[in-house]
């Protein structure tokens, strides 16, 4: 195309060379040749020769033009990327210059249109959600005032009841505090019942210790008892083997006095006596063993129930032990429920003393919670505004963003790059 454009120039610059040379030419022939007809055949020829380079020259210059006019249609069709180089339409090029000025601001003025048409619609689209998350906000604020309202309402007549409960909170405290007086005279005899059981088990105790020491000693008695009956039992023994040989030597006194004769009738009855006296002492000492075995056994029975009864004793004195215990932990447990009881009463005495101001207080809430409630009327008609206008901003917002599309859609015709 530049070759184009600067051939053309330089076409129509050498047509107008050749006709001045052929000019030239031709009066230097007419005046050397003094041949006028040769002179006007040159110069006829030098004019042909320049129709036909104006005519290549003219083809060319509406090739160019041809040209150009498709890359202004190019402009006509939206396409403002395209840049028309001026050098390659010689004397068209002024033009494709100013063209190109005009076609970079109007893209310039188009890109500017898009980004404040994306900032509108990113700011509309804002406002939208704005506008509707502020829309459900005061709806439940509304809501939440609605509440308010009736809770307000509630509160002042539970308000009321609550006046009504003081009253008869001030009855149970009034019985409340006769009862302390009564449980307070109740603790007392508990409180002294239980030191007198305190001391009947100190004196049990003591009692129950020195039945074990006494038992202690029986049990000992009855051993020493024991043994003793079982040393008599080996005299007795004793007693026995020699009442058998006295018996056996009576025996043979006897037999010997009967052998002689009238000499020996003296020393027989002497024998005889003493057999009589060896039987005796024979049965007497069974009758004393008898006796022993009976003690011996009594005896057993007796250290059989010694240990029993040290065995009760010991039992009782664990029972007396944890009686002192179960009696110590309830007179602790007197002693707290005492104090309880004390602090009980002072906080009675402080209720009565407060019951003034709690119905003052709960007045107070009365009234505070009507005017709560005109107030949350108040602001309920407030939001009630607040949400139409908020619906209008919404809807204006959503107008708004409906004309950016459109303008989006019209500048999307335009390409820019």
């Amino acid at each position: 195309m530049k070759k184009n454009s600067s051939g053309s120039s330089k076409n129509l610059f050498l047509i107008l060379i050749n006709i001045i040379l052929c000019t030239i030419f031709a009066i230097v022939a007419a005046v050397i040749f003094k041949n006028i007809t040769f002179a006007i055949f040159t110069f006829l020829c030098c004019i042909i020769t320049g129709v036909i380079l104006a005519i290549n020259s003219g083809i060319n210059f509406r090739r160019s033009i041809k040209k150009f006019s498709l890359e202004i249609d190019g402009l006509k069709s939206g396409d403002l990327s395209n840049f028309i180089e001026p050098k390659k339409y010689g004397i068209l090029g002024g033009i494709a210059t100013v063209i190109n000025v005009v076609t970079s601001e109007i893209r310039t003025l188009i890109e500017g249109f898009f980004n404040l048409s994306l900032s509108i619609t990113q700011a509309s689209r804002s406002v939208v959600s704005t506008t509707q998350n502020a829309s459900n906000a005061i709806t439940e604020i509304s809501k939440t005032i609605d509440e308010i309202a009736k809770g307000a309402s509630s509160q002042a007549e539970e308000a009321q009841l609550g006046v009504q409960v003081v009253d008869k909170l001030s009855e149970q405290i009034n019985f409340v505090y006769e009862s302390y007086n009564g449980i307070t005279t109740e603790t007392n005899k508990i409180s002294e019942l239980n030191s007198i059981g305190l001391k009947a088990v100190t004196t049990l105790r003591e009692k129950s210790k020195e039945t074990y020491e006494t038992a202690e000693k029986i049990f000992s008695v009855i051993e020493n008892l024991t043994n003793a009956t079982k040393n008599i039992g080996l005299f007795v023994e004793s007693i026995e083997n020699i009442a058998e040989q006295t018996n056996l030597l009576a025996l043979n006194a006897a037999i010997e006095a009967a052998r002689a004769g009238e000499a020996g009738k003296g020393f027989a009855v002497v024998a005889d006596e003493v057999r009589k006296l060896a039987d005796e002492s024979r049965k007497s000492t069974e009758e004393i063993n008898n006796m022993m075995q009976s003690i011996a056994e009594e005896s057993a029975l007796a250290i059989s129930s010694m240990e029993i009864m040290k065995k009760v004793s010991q039992d009782q004195n664990l029972a007396v032990d944890k009686t002192n215990s179960s009696f110590n932990d309830i007179a602790n447990a007197i002693d707290f429920i005492v104090e309880k009881i004390s602090d009980v009463n002072t906080a009675v005495i402080k209720m009565q003393n407060d019951k003034g101001d709690v119905i003052s207080a709960i007045e107070n809430i009365s009234s505070v919670s009507q005017q709560t409630a005109a107030s949350s009327e108040e602001v309920a008609a407030t939001t009630e505004n607040q949400l139409k206008i908020l619906d209008e901003m919404k809807q204006s917002a959503q107008s708004l963003d409906q004309l950016v599309n459109q303008l989006n859609a019209n500048l999307k015709k335009y390409k820019l790059k």
